[in-house]
């Protein structure tokens, strides 16, 4: 009887998550896209929020070259800390419960680092405001791909991910024009964030729903049932005909704590693979946009023409969201993800060698368009592991892997030292396509394929 049960169960799973895989277009609102793109909103918005507070915060708080590195530092320590700790409660109480978690602390962080009164209560917020940080993204990827059906799986992906990159191209342009309010300008750049995260505790309480593959796999078949029926008549009312339900193997229920299952074949290559890729790719990433000003105004631009080239390329940052969502179901995944870093490299490069405002512009342009046409990797990390373990993957990918986003502050600043700003551009070029060989020569096959598939 016990093995006709879990028989009947894994059946019950099998064809609950094969009606999503064969839905022929989105089964839900299109507000969960704004909803959940907001988090990659927010996630840059924090980034460029200190890259353009920083030059004003080194003068007011007197900091040291190594000074500048503290808060950044600890805004990623909180990043790494927080996504494994809210990526697992994620796998446990629920993907919907853990993202209303994480825009609670990012609200409340947001808020004080507006108050913050010199370096220390700065890093301390920064810690603070990392801890939310970390599971956004992770989490983002995880509820988009586990709704969508596995042959659009990549477009709805970076679809979501687009409003994101619209809201990232404004952001420079903001950020410049509340920095440059005397004595307060710097408060309403991350004041400005902790309003967004407040709105997202609204939004994502009206809008934002659980996964269903995550209510099948913890006992709750019935709210599952009952959310794929809505999807599923859903995709009917557009005039969608519904294909037959294909055969795909179950998934195993949760047992044990997910990150050991992670560690295990046949997932501990493909933990490695992108923890090894996101790590490298996250040393370059965070560097430029972290110091791109910095280093520009180290080339001989001026203060206010340093910020304005950063600011410009980053128009180039919908460019490549775009770019992302036409080709992300046309090209092998790991193959587009190497592309991206060698054009990346490309970018550097002209800024290294550039002696004028056009080729350092169309430098920039490329490096930014790059950083948002990576973010198939969030998709591809997501989709490579099983449910019952998927948010704790992708927040040790993705969380975890901002170890290079730790140390990158003190590479640039030992670089910038050594060998000066545009020697300091040609050592991100090299490794950033270090990261491109890592995930090209080591990552799986996953485009089209459903998830139960590619987690067996």
């Amino acid at each position: 009887m016990a093995v006709s049960t879990e028989i009947g169960a894994k059946d019950r799973i099998a064809s609950l998550n094969a009606r999503i895989d064969r839905l022929p277009v989105w089964g839900l609102s299109k507000m969960v896209f704004i909803v959940v793109g907001l988090s990659y909103f927010f996630a840059f918005y924090d980034i460029s929020a200190i890259s353009f507070t920083l030059p004003i915060l080194t003068k007011m708080f007197h900091l040291t070259t190594a000074q500048t590195a503290y808060p950044v530092t600890a805004n990623l320590l909180g990043y790494m800390i927080g996504a494994y700790i809210i990526g697992n409660l994620a796998d446990s109480i629920g993907r919907r419960k853990a993202m209303m978690i994480t825009v609670v602390i990012l609200a409340i962080g947001g808020l004080l680092c507006a108050f913050s009164w010199d370096v220390w209560s700065l890093t301390a917020f920064r810690f603070m405001t990392g801890l939310g940080m970390g599971a956004e993204l992770s989490l983002a990827a995880t509820v988009i791909t586990e709704l969508s059906p596995s042959r659009l799986r990549g477009k709805y992906m970076q679809y979501n991910y687009l409003w994101g990159a619209l809201g990232l191209a404004v952001t420079p342009f903001v950020a410049v024009a509340l920095v440059s309010v005397p004595g307060v300008g710097w408060r309403l750049v991350f004041a400005l964030g902790a309003v967004v995260a407040v709105m997202l505790v609204f939004l994502r309480g009206r809008w934002l729903p659980e996964s269903p593959r995550w209510l099948v796999l913890n006992q709750r078949e019935s709210e599952a049932e009952q959310m794929i029926a809505v999807m599923e008549e859903c995709c009917r009312q557009a005039g969608h005909l519904l294909p037959e339900v294909p055969d795909v193997p179950a998934e195993h229920r949760p047992e044990g704590f997910p990150t050991l299952s992670l560690f295990k074949k046949p997932y501990l290559g493909r933990m490695l693979v992108t923890l090894g890729f996101w790590g490298v790719w996250y040393i370059t990433v965070y560097a430029y946009l972290g110091y791109e000003p910095t280093m520009l105004i180290q080339m001989g631009a001026s203060t206010p023409s340093g910020l304005l080239y950063s600011a410009l390329g980053d128009i180039a940052i919908p460019i490549g969201a775009v770019i992302a969502y036409l080709v992300v179901d046309l090209i092998e995944r790991k193959t587009y993800l190497a592309l991206v870093t060698v054009v990346f490299a490309v970018g550097l490069v002209l800024m290294a060698t550039s002696h004028n405002g056009v080729v350092l512009f169309i430098g920039t342009f490329f490096s930014s368009m790059m950083v948002a046409a990576n973010s198939v990797g969030y998709v591809y990390t997501a989709e490579s592991f099983p449910t019952r373990a998927r948010a704790t993957a992708t927040s040790i990918g993705d969380g975890v892997g901002h170890i290079g986003g730790v140390i990158a502050p003190f590479i640039v600043v030992a670089s910038l030292g050594s060998i000066g700003a545009r020697g300091t551009f040609w050592l991100l070029a090299g490794i950033v396509l270090v990261s491109g060989l890592i995930i090209y020569a080591g990552g799986i096959r996953t485009k089209g394929e459903s998830l139960t598939e590619i987690a067996s």
